[in-house]
């Protein structure tokens, strides 16, 4: 099972300092669409949970971003703060990704019953060894 991480932005503490700066999505998601996006990405599967909290990196004075946790629906993985982007900042996340999402009907299609741990890759990197 290989999945596809998105939102790891750069500027994140949990973030891929070779990717994408968050500052160059910031206020371009459909306002219409933002309500369902959060709930999609809140109702993931947990993969990682981690004690702890990760501050806002675009305005660190609002505080309590989320936790530096991570979730999937068997195709994409997501950190546990972005869903908190999105409805704060209108994150535009990737048209793949919301499609997917659409294409679900806004509703994570797998249990936790159904990913391969064993197996489990994340862009195409072995997980647990």
């Amino acid at each position: 099972m290989n999945i596809t991480s998105q939102g790891y932005y750069k500027e994140m503490p949990h973030g891929n300092p070779e990717g994408s700066s968050i500052k160059d999505f910031i206020g371009k998601e459909d306002r219409s669409l933002i309500d369902k996006i959060c709930s999609y990405l809140q109702a993931g599967i947990p993969l990682a949970v981690a004690p702890g909290v990760v501050e806002d990196v675009i305005c660190p004075e609002k505080g309590v971003a989320g936790s530096p946790s991570s979730f999937t629906d068997g195709t994409w993985v997501w950190p546990g703060d972005l869903s908190y982007y999105v409805k704060n900042y209108r994150l535009k996340l990737p048209d793949e990704f919301i499609t997917s999402m659409i294409e679900h009907n806004w509703v994570i299609p797998i249990t936790p019953e159904e990913i391969d741990l064993d197996n489990l890759t994340i862009d195409g990197k072995a997980v647990f060894d």
